[in-house]
């Protein structure tokens, strides 16, 4: 997997993944790695905007293309008032999406992170997963074995209708 930048680098551009998948990853004193954020298509690391390193590393995971925005040109774009607006409210959309995820990650059974992603995600009761199972569950804070059985037990109950990558909840 090839690093767009490393924990301790300088932030030098405002980076939006245009296609592909980059990771922010964070590293424990053991080797474990935590994902701080998956960006398909959206900015990714706006945190560091202001800060004078990265405190993560970020990873391309698939082959992926990103446009580099320098810093320079981006704050000078935070000039402009209808510029500003809309960086306002996508940082309001990426800090809902941070409280879900800890909420998510707050509830004790895997039904009940599954049921909370596809209403928070989803739409109608029903959500299509951008990314392998296996990725969702560590996204769940789950193992992909306890996903699976959960998967399974919920659409056994006839809780979930699965089809492909599309799951839809059943009233």
């Amino acid at each position: 997997a090839a690093a767009l930048f490393r924990s301790g680098d300088r932030p030098a551009a405002m980076h939006f993944v245009l296609s592909g998948e980059i990771r922010l990853l964070r590293y424990s004193k053991s080797g474990g790695e935590t994902v701080l954020q998956r960006a398909r298509r959206g900015f990714l690391a706006e945190a560091s905007l202001d800060q004078g390193a990265y405190h993560c590393d970020a990873v391309a995971v698939a082959a992926s293309e990103v446009l580099a925005i320098p810093l320079r040109a981006f704050e000078e774009s935070l000039a402009a008032a209808s510029f500003q607006r809309a960086w306002v409210r996508h940082l309001a959309r990426e800090l809902r999406r941070a409280r879900a995820q800890v909420e998510r990650l707050s509830l004790k059974t895997a039904r009940d992170r599954i049921v909370h992603f596809i209403e928070t995600e989803g739409q109608g009761g029903a959500v299509t997963l951008m990314q392998s199972k296996k990725d969702w569950a560590a996204e769940l804070g789950l193992t992909h074995e306890a996903l699976y059985r959960a998967l399974a037990r919920m659409k056994r109950l006839g809780l979930l209708v699965i089809d492909g990558a599309t799951l839809r909840q059943r009233p």
